[in-house]
């Protein structure tokens, strides 16, 4: 199992509603089942393990992974080769950027039978501190972990990084409550959208409205 003083995140991994159906979805196909045969067989020998490396190296990390496994001829003991991301949203004074935020800083994950020369291999390369484990030897990530951590791959719906907070006044620039203000009553990140109290005919009114719909009032 993965070491929880080394990995701070092992504990926090949820499963995400979306799930990835290469993974799970017992009444799929035959070719989904033989899928995910694929990603947690262990019968020739192969696991899943988690490399700490240095932050921000990650990508560069798994490329030089790649080109060893090329090089080496290391094609059939080394399998997969993840750096988990997801897409964030973040709405600041009235723009959205999208960008990629890695889930696990730190850390990538490898599926591989882990003999000798490819734990050295990978072990030496410029970038990486260590395999997670025991001091002795890395220790394989169970089936339960590794799906949680696909299932994350998997869902893409994308997180939103809001630059507002209750109370504060907004302006209505799209839709039929255009030229409106009032200040924000609920805010509901995971949808992307705010409730704001606005006065309509001299009664104050909740309206619910998309981030693209509104902007910070100027004071």
């Amino acid at each position: 199992m993965i070491d929880e003083k080394e990995v701070k995140n092992s504990d926090d991994i949820e499963v995400a509603e979306v799930s990835d159906s290469s993974v799970e979805n017992d009444g799929d196909s035959g070719e989904n089942d033989i899928a995910k045969n694929d990603i947690l067989s262990h019968k020739d020998g192969r696991a899943w393990y988690v490399v700490h490396c240095l932050t921000g190296q990650e990508d560069k990390v798994k490329g030089r992974v790649e080109r060893l496994v090329e090089q080496n001829e290391f094609q059939n003991k080394v399998f997969e080769i993840i750096v988990p991301e997801e897409v964030t949203i973040e709405i600041k004074n009235n723009k959205r950027i999208e960008k990629k935020t890695k889930i696990y800083p730190g850390y990538l994950f490898i599926q591989a039978i882990l003999e000798d020369d490819i734990y050295a291999g990978i072990r030496g390369l410029v970038g990486v501190a260590k395999f997670i484990g025991s001091r002795s030897e890395p220790v394989p990530v169970t089936d339960d972990e590794i799906l949680k951590v696909l299932r994350k791959i998997g869902d893409k719906s994308k997180k939103i990084d809001i630059d507002f907070e209750e109370g504060e006044i907004i302006k209505v620039i799209l839709g039929p409550f255009r030229g409106y203000s009032g200040p924000i009553s609920e805010i509901n990140a995971d949808k992307g959208n705010v409730k704001a109290l606005i006065s309509i005919f001299g009664r104050e009114t909740p309206v619910k409205l998309d981030l693209d719909q509104v902007e910070k009032a100027v004071s």
